[in-house]
């Protein structure tokens, strides 16, 4: 009986090193080892604090995730993304980039040309860049966002923020994007409560403890968002006038601003 089961064991590894892919309850695998069925795992060790995550995508594919794209805090009601992410205060469930279709026309009018895509590697979030054909107000840009499948880019620390600026925005190594972009931050007004500036997603921005007193990680240009009549919404300043892109608050309904259009969007993707 052991011989029996010593050449079965040795079937399966040989099959193993011939296809490269073992299927487990699966008659085609599609990985390196394919699992069609519940999985379980009797000992593992200690880990660090420090240790990544594994989570799994739509299709049940394993993948490793850095533990500070989940951060901490932030709003319930469902999402995902990490960090507070809450579905229920964006609106809707953001789908993955596979599942991206570009619209000829944005709402509003201006036509949509991509100018290419980027994934990040601390948190697995892809980032594309577009050119709108005139200037689009934060409506119609949001609801771009939201037909394209993923979200006007939120930025709530400065690590993630310094990569966007130079990775998408920046002219020399990423996409030249000069003008006035909107970014998914707004002053939101809830029912007896003061209105305040916050994330689409509900994400709470990282602290900086180091000041005092303490304080969030933003880049709002000095003395903004000063709450001027009717603004409220945020976007990255034009390259004449903030050479290291700093945000404003403005008016929702501008479609420019300083002689410049907001016609380039930043759409992020959680997967």
């Amino acid at each position: 009986m052991m011989k029996k089961d010593l050449i079965i064991l040795l079937t399966i590894l040989s099959s193993g090193l011939i296809y490269s892919q073992v299927g487990i309850n699966i008659e085609e695998p599609t990985a390196t080892l394919d699992v069609n069925g519940n999985t379980k795992v009797r000992k593992l060790p200690l880990g660090s604090s420090m240790d990544d995550v594994i989570v799994t995508d739509n299709d049940g594919n394993l993948k490793k995730v850095s533990r500070d794209s989940f951060g901490g805090g932030g709003n319930s009601g469902g999402g995902n993304g990490g960090n507070g992410f809450s579905t229920s205060i964006l609106g809707y469930e953001p789908q993955p980039i596979a599942n991206k279709v570009v619209p000829p026309t944005a709402p509003g009018g201006a036509t949509v040309t991509e100018l290419g895509c980027k994934q990040w590697p601390v948190n697995g979030h892809y980032y594309c860049a577009y050119q709108l054909s005139v200037g689009t107000n934060f409506f119609n840009t949001f609801t771009l966002a939201k037909e394209l499948g993923g979200y006007l880019t939120t930025l709530p620390n400065a690590v993630e923020r310094t990569w966007v600026n130079t990775n998408i925005i920046d002219p020399a190594t990423g996409y030249g994007l000069k003008n006035n972009i909107w970014i998914g931050m707004a002053k939101i007004q809830r029912p007896g409560q003061v209105a305040l500036t916050q994330w689409i997603t509900g994400e709470e921005f990282r602290v900086n403890w180091s000041t005092n007193p303490a304080s969030t990680e933003n880049w709002f240009a000095s003395g903004e968002p000063n709450g001027g009549t009717g603004e409220g919404f945020v976007h990255v300043l034009l390259t004449s006038n903030s050479a290291t892109r700093k945000w404003n608050d403005i008016w929702g309904t501008a479609v420019d601003w300083l002689g410049s259009p907001f016609n380039q969007v930043i759409v992020e993707f959680n997967e």
